[in-house]
């Protein structure tokens, strides 16, 4: 079944700056190394023979409020193969893949709770609340053209009652609601959350949240939002519920609001990979639909109309069908539970052979590669294999990370305008540093949650460090070019 890949990943993106550093308040241009980043590889089995070097790397420091530059070079050898890290969910595919590795991941949580496999729960706010999300799957009179390949899916859950009444598709969801952001779905004893869990018993839960959090004042909205969104998930998966997750759609009322957007979604990923559960990237799915899938509001999704052009017509998945927003969700949200029923209740094999994959080891000298913006990862320090820096001097406040470290590389080859964001939870505590080479004393820029400004082409290192004496842990990391 198709993953529906959309079109080739931009390695870069090209920002609004041009020749301003960083931090955006001291003068001249921030230069780095003059290097290549290492390819990402979906066949690993190959490596690269050893092999001597020479690069020029450029050396800033912050004298005032100017940044100067050396330049010098540095002989470097690489020997034997690169450090495989895992795979990676792309940017430029509607569905996440499942590999074997995901499929393994999916049904270690189904073993977690003896389940329904015929039923899943619907999680969300006004665009899964909406009558027109799946609903009209239980009528076979209302389907019309629907791709051949995904009617077992829809007879298969039809034919297992979620409730009195209803199935799967035509459920009114106890965790649902419009307007809902993940604290409504949490709240209480017990919570809408184990109160649609324990009435159903779902062995899947289509989960988006997100759209209405998009109105909370930023920059505390984002990471609000991200530990409702992972006590949702790890709730379901504790129980043995396999989470789908899907990315929000775009949104343009009030006007501005649609700039939130992207980091709403990177961290969504990034936790989709950290748990290896699927992702239905939505946003992606409408972006080439008239207004993006958006109804006139620009908050709600459209609708295709019968012929009588009144009434909503949300199952029909011809041409004219899939042009609009609720029409094209209810399919990939099909092909979706269509994969995971494929793994998890058929025992068939993974939908994927194969996935693209991380290369690097995370240290100072073989810093995780990012492949291309926007990036989005999670992982645990707690796990990290460098524990090198204590201290970044610099432009960077001296303040002490003596904790384990996660390192990144970064190269861009325009002018681009970034935004990093670290989102960590309870006692762990870990804060962002940008150098311009893989030593603390290059450090130009620091933040606890965020970093955000313009780079001039060249390579980065990102650290992800772990503050004090604070916990080791868990994080999510995303890197996105704005502008």
């Amino acid at each position: 079944m198709t993953r529906w890949i959309i079109g080739p990943m931009a390695a870069l993106a090209v920002g609004c700056a041009a020749g301003a550093p960083l931090d955006g308040e001291t003068s001249g241009t921030l230069a780095t190394t003059s290097a290549t980043a290492m390819p990402t590889s979906t066949d690993p089995t190959t490596g690269p023979e050893p092999a001597t070097d020479t690069t020029e790397t450029t050396t800033t420091t912050t004298t005032g409020d100017t940044l100067t530059s050396e330049t010098g070079e540095t002989e470097t050898t690489t020997t034997g193969e690169p450090t495989v890290l895992g795979e990676y969910y792309p940017f430029t595919e509607v569905h996440s893949p499942i590999t074997a590795d995901v499929a393994a991941a999916m049904t270690a949580i189904a073993a977690k709770g003896v389940k329904t496999d015929g039923v899943f729960a619907k999680v969300g706010g006004t665009h899964t609340a909406s009558s027109n999300f799946m609903n009209c799957l239980a009528d076979a009179m209302q389907i019309a053209e629907l791709p051949p390949a995904l009617q077992p899916t829809v007879d298969f859950f039809n034919a297992t009652a979620a409730g009195m009444g209803a199935t799967s598709f035509s459920r009114v969801s106890l965790a649902a609601m419009p307007g809902w952001t993940g604290a409504e779905i949490l709240a209480g004893a017990p919570s809408p959350l184990v109160s649609e869990v324990t009435e159903i018993n779902p062995r899947f839960a289509v989960v988006l949240l997100g759209t209405t959090e998009l109105e909370a004042p930023p920059p505390d909205g984002v990471f609000t939002f991200a530990d409702n969104l992972v006590a949702v998930v790890d709730a379901l998966i504790a129980g043995g519920t396999v989470p789908i997750l899907s990315t929000i759609p775009a949104r343009t009322m009030p006007a501005g609001i649609d700039v939130y957007v992207p980091r709403y979604n990177a961290f969504i990923r990034a936790l989709a990979q950290g748990r290896k559960i699927p992702l239905i990237d939505l946003n992606l799915a409408l972006a080439g639909l008239p207004n993006a899938g958006l109804a006139a509001d620009g908050i709600d999704l459209s609708v295709a109309l019968a012929a009588d052009m009144v009434t909503p017509a949300p199952c029909a998945f011809g041409f004219s069908g899939i042009t609009s927003g609720y029409n094209r969700r209810n399919l990939v949200t099909l092909e979706a539970l269509a994969r995971g029923k494929t793994v998890i209740v058929d025992g068939g094999p993974p939908p994927d052979a194969t996935a693209p994959t991380l290369l690097g080891a995370g240290t100072l000298e073989e810093p995780i590669v990012i492949p291309g913006l926007p990036f989005a990862d999670m992982r645990s320090t707690a796990d990290s294999p460098s524990d090198a820096i204590d201290a970044y001097q610099g432009a960077c406040m001296a303040m002490g990370e003596d904790g384990p470290e996660f390192v990144y590389e970064l190269t861009i080859d325009a002018p681009t305008t970034i935004r990093a964001l670290v989102f960590d939870q309870g006692n762990v505590d870990v804060d962002l540093h940008l150098m311009t080479l893989t030593d603390a004393g290059t450090c130009v820029k620091r933040g606890d949650r965020e970093l955000e400004g313009p780079l001039q082409p060249g390579t980065y290192f990102l650290s992800v460090d772990t503050l004090g004496t604070a916990t080791p842990g868990e994080f999510a990391f995303v890197v996105l070019p704005e502008g």
